[in-house]
């Protein structure tokens, strides 16, 4: 009984319901007291203690809706020299600080042009 107390006492700490990680971590700070994660999960899932599951990102859902950052295939293969000028080019994207916080992004493009001897 006193180690289903102390670990309601860590489950209600501060208001915020807690799952089994956080109920360990506030045993060991905050009440100087150490029990093995398996025994704290084992003794909430008995007294049915659940810590409350955080909603899902609704901005995750719409990413994958939309594939606007889907991976393309490779086409290239790595082969960068070409035998006709402007055929491959190559990109990097910075973003760039400045100001309160301001953001700018700077966009390079190198051509790849095979030089004839």
């Amino acid at each position: 009984m006193i180690l289903k107390e102390n670990i309601l006492k860590a489950f209600q700490f501060k208001q915020r319901n807690k799952g089994a990680r956080q109920i360990k971590m506030t045993l060991e700070g905050q009440f100087h007291i150490t029990y093995n994660l398996k025994r704290i999960r084992r003794i909430m899932k008995k007294y049915n203690i659940v810590c409350p599951i955080r909603r899902a990102n609704p901005y995750k859902k719409m990413l994958k809706s939309t594939q606007e950052h889907s991976v393309m295939p490779n086409l290239l293969n790595r082969e960068f020299k070409q035998d006709i000028p402007y055929k491959v080019l190559l990109t990097d994207i910075t973003y760039l600080y400045y100001g309160n916080g301001q953001k700018a992004y700077l966009s390079t493009i190198k051509v790849v042009q095979r030089m004839k001897c």
